[in-house]
């Protein structure tokens, strides 16, 4: 989608004034994307024995219609395990400028690579946790893919929004521009039968249901279609809406002639979209407009809505928001009616922008409230006295809080760390939008006297999940703060209660409120004291019974205090509302792994399913090794689940090599169940791979304070290129800048010995963004700018070098002479890297199921390995201390290489093998296990034997000499060979044939 310009790359970039699906420039980027990658496969790292992470599915038409879930190897991982609340309602409008029929959709970049991010969460704080579900009416997965032109959500995302009543859509992206594979993919994608159906719509619904999404968003800019294909389109949209439960939504750039031709508004040009059938079907839910509309163009909106029996909130006013965030200027005067309210509905553009903005993850919360409740933090005080309104300004809340049990943990599906009942479950970070609870339904609603409590997300502190809300501030005596935090229609029984889990070592004084009135008036509010706590959480439970009969419209938290307290904080951990204690669940049946790979002899990652039990939450999974300390490696609604958190060491390694596996049902109330447990074998002891001994120096630049910047976009700072990651969008962006600079201070002197810079390639942008021309500078100490390294001609992702010379300095300059040979200039760099080792990263060895070592007899032993690349030096060595090779060999080509003519020795072992690609250390050692010389011999025999289809009564006497060269084996060689069972099966055979006979 665009604004004024665009153009379709693999991923989305920063364009100016840009709403896209981008890839590659011209016909042959086109071409590419509509062809996918030239491929039917969607994973290629799990295809290639790479990786088990899933990822989201994508699709060109042809890949689309041969898709089924039993040629899925993902299929049941993506699949969304919360169905879409039906029951959302919007409470008492807390707003006089909102309207309470606008709703606002949002085109959000939900992953940082769609082709690449993990479907299921990640060890990432840094994500985008979109938790103002409140305030949303739908989700749009606005995604780019090199996989063709649908982009399919992921199954946490849906999972998070469903969970709020908010539907999510797959982006159908077709390439924007001229280009002759866009048009003929839209005319298969259009083609209709003799019986009127569309087969690819059949289709879309058949993978919307099975996946759990609620629709489609169509974004068109393919120049050269006909009005025939437009007119087809249309009806095809309608044929969706006939035979399934989905929603449409659609961007105003294809106009009903089948033109691009962006209106900015709804009229004679484009309303076939929005005009209903003879049978009162139309084709499109939501319309979203391009982004130059004006006074008159929202007004023409409203008139061609109305006179097509349609609510002008069907309508959506496009926010282009993706490079500046809320620091974007947009004339929303234009959108209000003489009460000041909104007279269509809004359509955001990459709100994910909040994470340019941000210091860390925790710090995206607090810029996300600027976002949708506005500067002044309080939605009731949203108005039109700054630049950037919030969007509680415009739109009232929704909630889906009317059924009991309701709890929850305040977690916004990200953090630092895990914690299980306020303990810590694992101490690595990590996101699963999954687990996201409802969270509060106002981002800060505080009414009281005095002074006013800060509210905000703590993500060292939990009682389950990521983070929880803490209450803080300096607070003068007397004061009251009441923060509203849900929006509910729950009714009161008998037997409701409340159950409270928080801190308050502080000493002031808190109660649970209770609005008995729709309008939340504060004289209907009713408070419940909560005991002071002492050190950890401490759990109240309030009776409501004696308010039976009466609804809660609302639940607080007040605070008050006497006496003046000057750093005051209290933590909320679990909010619940229920009648009964819920069941406790009994442990899953028939857990099984179903996959694993193991990185390592330390790092294993695995699939994992057994059979659903009925009202569970969700189910946790840990691992245990041989100290007995308990590790969680995930949490997921589904009944299968991925994990590459699989880890032991030397110390806590069992003698058996196995580590147990654990998965523990959760029910409503957050009571964990009977664990199910089952073992997972490594298959090799500790010795197999070599721990990492001397590692590189810590990346000195960073969080570096930059001290200049020739230009940046607002939501892609200079700050970003220093934070240590590349996902997320996280890079320094100067939209149209073909040259500039950035300086830091590092703090103190360091001496550099290397320096790295990742560029646009590295973060999943175009390899012609990539810069061309830059150079490290430092100053000395006269106060100048000197040349540290320049590199010119660059055409690599990253550049790793060692410099020429060590420099000292405290301060450091990256100039930029040339940001790429991309026709959409900007600089674009992820990363500046510095270190004082000299040490570069070490090549990253092949996985040792790539691996295989045969001994036997004499000097005729052989290694193979595959998946070498061009150039990489292969060594073998004895043991993991040998200091000399055993033999070495380069790569002339990609592919396998052999090492033939080896001695191994009679006994069974290991061999160990690295790989080193110039310009990169050596990679740490692994190794592939070697029988016995005889276990090989008998291996071989038993190999050598007909099929079993195959073998006659002729055959009897092979057959007995592979039985008594298997007996002449010791009883415990007689465990390695590893095709008994197809001797097994010959002898069973002979068996058959004499009785045949």
């Amino acid at each position: 989608m665009r604004k004024k310009r665009n153009k379709f790359y693999s991923r989305i970039l920063s364009v100016s004034a840009a709403f896209m699906l981008l890839s590659s420039m011209g016909a042959n980027g086109a071409k590419a994307e509509v062809n996918g990658d030239g491929t039917d496969v969607v994973n290629e790292n799990y295809a290639s024995h790479l990786s088990l992470k899933p990822l989201a599915p994508a699709f060109r038409v042809d890949t689309l219609l041969q898709w089924s879930p039993e040629k899925d190897p993902d299929a049941e991982l993506n699949r969304a395990s919360v169905p879409l609340n039906q029951h959302r309602f919007k409470g008492s409008q807390i707003n006089p400028l909102a309207n309470p029929k606008a709703g606002i959709t949002s085109a959000a970049i939900t992953t940082w690579n769609h082709d690449e991010a993990s479907s299921v969460g990640s060890n990432d704080f840094n994500v985008y946790a979109f938790d103002n579900w409140q305030l949303l009416d739908s989700y749009i997965y606005w995604s780019g893919t090199n996989e063709g032109i649908f982009a399919i959500p992921t199954p946490e995302i849906v999972d998070a929004a469903h969970r709020n009543g908010v539907p999510v859509y797959a982006t159908l992206g077709f390439p924007w521009g001229s280009s002759k594979e866009g048009v003929a993919e839209i005319e298969k994608f259009t083609k209709q039968t003799t019986d009127g159906s569309f087969p690819v719509a059949d289709k879309m619904i058949e993978v919307a249901e099975y996946f759990g999404f609620d629709g489609y968003f169509f974004n068109q800019e393919t120049s050269g279609v006909s009005k025939q294909t437009a007119e087809r389109m249309n009806e095809m949209m309608r044929y969706i809406k006939r035979k399934s439960n989905l929603n449409v939504s659609w961007y105003d750039a294809q106009d009903n002639n089948g033109a691009i031709n962006y209106q900015d508004s709804i009229n004679s040009k484009n309303d076939m979209y929005v005009k209903p059938a003879n049978d009162g079907v139309y084709a499109v839910d939501e319309f979203f407009l391009n982004y130059n509309w004006t006074t008159s163009k929202i007004n023409t909106t409203v008139e061609t809505m109305k006179g097509h029996n349609r609510s002008p909130f069907d309508a959506y006013a496009g926010f282009e928001i993706q490079q500046n965030s809320y620091n974007t200027k947009i004339n929303t005067n234009a959108l209000l009616d003489e009460n000041k309210q909104p007279k269509v509905s809004i359509a955001l553009y990459a709100p994910n922008s909040t994470m340019g903005l941000a210091k860390d993850p925790a710090d995206f919360h607090e810029k996300e409230n600027i976002l949708w409740t506005g500067p002044q933090g309080d939605p009731t005080l949203a108005d039109d006295s700054a630049n950037w309104k919030g969007m509680a300004r415009f739109v009232t809340d929704s909630s889906v809080i009317e059924a009991k049990p309701f709890t929850t943990n305040f977690n916004s599906g990200h953090g630092k760390q895990y914690f299980v009942n306020g303990k810590m479950a694992s101490n690595l970070e990590w996101n699963n939008r999954s687990v996201q609870d409802i969270m509060p339904t106002w981002r800060w609603w505080t009414r009281g006297e005095g002074s006013k409590i800060k509210v905000a997300y703590d993500f060292d502190k939990a009682y389950n999940g990521g983070n929880s809300l803490k209450f803080s501030g300096a607070l003068d005596a007397g004061s009251v703060s009441d923060t509203m935090l849900y929006s509910t229609k729950l009714p009161v029984t008998d037997s409701t209660k409340v159950r409270v889990v928080y801190q308050n070592q502080s000493g002031a004084d808190m109660s649970l409120g209770v609005a008995y009135s729709e309008d939340y008036a504060q004289d209907k509010m009713k408070y419940y004291s909560l005991p002071k706590s002492g050190d950890g959480w401490q759990t109240a439970v309030v009776d409501l019974g004696k308010d039976a009969g009466k609804t809660a419209y609302a639940l607080s938290l007040k605070v008050s205090n006497a006496e003046k307290m000057d750093n005051y904080s209290i933590h909320l951990g679990q909010l619940s509302v229920y009648d009964a204690a819920a069941a406790v669940i009994s442990k899953p049946n028939n857990v099984r792994v179903l996959e694993k790979i193991t990185k390592t002899a330390f790092e294993a990652e695995a699939r994992l399913s057994w059979k659903a039990e009925k009202n569970v939450l969700y189910y946790e999974v840990y691992q245990e090794n041989a100290d007995g300390v308990k590790t969680l490696l995930g949490v997921t609604p589904n009944d299968y689940f991925y994990t590459p958190n699989i880890t032991r060491t030397m110390k806590n390694a069992s003698a058996d090599n196995i580590t147990s596996l654990r998965v523990i049902p959760v029910n409503q109330d957050y009571v964990r169940g009977e664990a199910a447990e089952i073992a997972f074998d490594w298959g090799m002891g500790t010795d197999a791979t070599e721990i990492e001994s001397n590692p590189t120096s810590p990346n000195v630049a960073l969080n570096a304070k930059v001290t200049s910047v020739s230009a940046e976009n607002a939501a892609e700072p200079a700050s970003k290129a220093l934070d240590g990651t590349a996902i997320g969008n996280s890079k320094w962006c100067a939209t149209n800048a073909k040259s500039g600079y950035m300086t830091i201070d590092i703090g103190e002197e360091k001496t550099i010995r290397r320096w790295r810079v990742e560029h646009a390639e590295y973060g999943g942008e175009a390899s012609n963004m990539n810069t061309v021309d830059f150079e490290l500078l430092y100053k000395n100490k006269s106060g100048e700018w000197v040349s540290a390294k320049r590199i010119k001609d660059n055409k690599k992702a990253v550049t790793d070098v060692i410099l020429d010379q060590p420099v000292t300095a405290r301060e450091f300059k990256l100039q930029i002479y040339n940001s790429g040979t991309s026709p959409w200039g900007a600089i674009r760099l992820y990363e500046w890297q510095m270190f004082e080792n000299a040490a570069l990263p070490r090549t990253e060895n092949i996985m040792m199921h790539f691996v295989t070592a045969e001994n036997n007899a004499g000097a005729q032993d052989k290694v193979t390995i595959e998946n070498v690349q061009q150039g990489q030096t292969v060594r073998l060595y004895n043991s993991l201390d040998s200091k000399d090779a055993l033999a070495e060999m380069k790569a002339d080509k990609n592919g396998t290489i052999t090492f033939e003519e080896l001695n191994f020795g009679l006994e069974a072992g290991r061999i160990y093998y690295t790989v080193q690609t110039e310009d990169e250390r050596e990679s740490l050692r692994f190794s592939v296990a070697y029988l016995n010389e005889k276990v090989t011999e008998v291996v071989h025999q038993i190999n050598a034997l007909p099929a079993l289809e195959d073998l006659t009564l002729g055959d009897k006497h092979i057959v007995y000499d592979c039985k008594v060269a298997y007996n002449k084996l010791h009883p415990t060689l007689r465990k390695q060979v590893t095709n008994y069972d197809r001797l097994l099966q010959a002898m069973d055979r002979m068996q058959q044939l004499k009785k045949e006979s």
